[in-house]
């Protein structure tokens, strides 16, 4: 495979699939397309938008940072390879673990251009720039490889520039303006498995919608080229709608069972002409099937009375068993909104507040203020272990995010997670 023309300078990391094709040894066929499309899954979220990879073959990917340093390409490289290590336990046969090899070292675009001429030959020289004999980490790679640099290696700075021909080029269609539809058209959509403490197992799977080209939720995408921005928020919760509906059904028809929670807007839901129309599409649905259907209402507007969210509540009763408030963690919300039809309050860990022992108290008062009212809390995005802690020793009642289980295509799915999977500090909690 030919290199890209238009391979920036930075830093890259290769990925190397080896140990999964030793331990599925002949069943490597058979599951090789669904693991390549988790990898990939994995990239797009976790890459930047100036960011790339490439598939080399099926063992390898060749993934270019264009913005980070040696240093900070490492430990990106190692969250990826972490991430994928937890997605792919569930294609593993029952009783192994693999590891995802991971190599990262720094690139010259001029040098790789006049030197490397596929990408074979790129996985070649990272694998000789980043062996045993290198690893002070002082090596330039396709330089003169194996000789020692006297100075620490320096981030690339820039990237690559438009073409000859791109200078004479109508940059007319560049800015051009897209519609909600085609920003939409760019999104993806997984579950992330809520775990229960009390229960010990993943029974809750909240629906996230990532916008691919950033890596971000969607609903944190601030697209200066969007045609219709204050339409945004009432399609994306008709997208989520669907593909949630979309992932029960997979659910079901493959034998598994949960509870599938999308997220919805509160001014969808209170607004009479836009909650008719979100509304329209759940009436499709038979009633059996509410059971395994749950809804978050999100966006609430400070001050909003205890009677306007319970005439949202009594509209959505009919077709969600679960009925979820996602508010900031303020416990005078829990006390506001708890007899207005609601089971479950979420909320998400105040990163404003730097001091560790305030942010501590601010969660474990709002998780006791919801079980004094009888109902659960849910702790989201909890993004490492430290998060996790928090949210255990605070006494919430489920907690979900990157550092709990991975997002999966298919609810029900993290009944496959063997129970290793499962972080320690959750385990031992619950268990006391």
């Amino acid at each position: 495979m030919p290199l890209p023309s238009k391979m920036p300078a930075g830093t890259l990391q290769l990925l190397g699939l080896g140990g999964i094709q030793a331990v599925l040894g002949e069943r490597w066929m058979e599951r090789s397309d669904q693991i390549h499309r988790l990898i990939e899954g994995v990239l797009r979220r976790k890459l930047d938008v100036t960011d790339a990879f490439y598939r080399v073959d099926e063992e390898n990917y060749l993934i270019l940072f264009t913005r980070l340093g040696r240093r900070e390409a490492e430990f990106k490289a190692r969250v990826i390879s972490e991430e994928i290590e937890k997605l792919i336990i569930g294609e593993l046969p029952a009783g192994q673990s693999v590891v995802v090899s991971s190599n990262v070292t720094e690139v010259d675009r001029g040098v790789v251009l006049e030197k490397i001429q596929s990408l074979d030959e790129l996985v070649e020289y990272v694998r000789a720039a980043t062996g045993p004999e290198f690893e002070d980490g002082n090596v330039t790679l396709f330089g003169d490889v194996g000789a020692e640099s006297t100075e620490p290696a320096k981030s690339a700075a820039v990237g690559a520039g438009p073409d000859l021909a791109d200078l004479d080029q109508s940059l007319s269609g560049l800015f051009q303006k897209k519609s909600v539809a085609a920003f939409l058209k760019e999104c993806q959509v997984g579950f992330y498995p809520a775990f229960s403490i009390k229960r010990r197992n993943f029974s809750i799977y909240h629906s996230s919608v990532v916008h691919v080209p950033t890596g971000k939720a969607a609903d944190a995408v601030n697209d200066p080229f969007l045609e219709n921005p204050e339409e945004l928020s009432f399609q994306l919760d008709r997208y989520t709608l669907t593909a949630g509906l979309l992932g029960v059904h997979r659910m079901l028809t493959s034998g598994r069972r949960g509870i599938v929670i999308m997220s919805a807007s509160y001014e969808t839901l209170a607004t009479s002409k836009l909650r008719d129309v979100y509304f329209a599409r759940l009436k499709e649905v038979p009633a059996g099937i509410s059971k395994f259907l749950g809804i978050a209402v999100q966006n609430i507007p400070s001050g909003t009375p205890a009677s306007r969210i319970a005439e949202v509540m009594a509209y959505v009763q009919p077709f969600f068993a679960t009925r979820v408030l996602h508010v900031p963690p303020d416990f005078r919300l829990i006390d506001i909104y708890s007899g207005t039809g609601c089971h479950t309050f979420s909320t998400w860990i105040p990163v404003e507040e730097i001091d560790q022992n305030h942010r501590m108290q601010i969660l474990s008062i709002f998780a006791k203020r919801a079980a004094l009212h009888r109902m659960e809390s849910v702790l989201v995005n909890a993004s490492s272990h430290d998060d996790v802690s928090l949210g255990v020793a605070a006494g919430f009642t489920f907690i979900s995010g990157d550092a709990v289980a991975p997002i999966t295509e298919t609810p029900g799915m993290a009944k496959k997670l063997k129970a290793e999977h499962i972080l320690q500090q959750i385990g031992g909690s619950s268990s006391a």
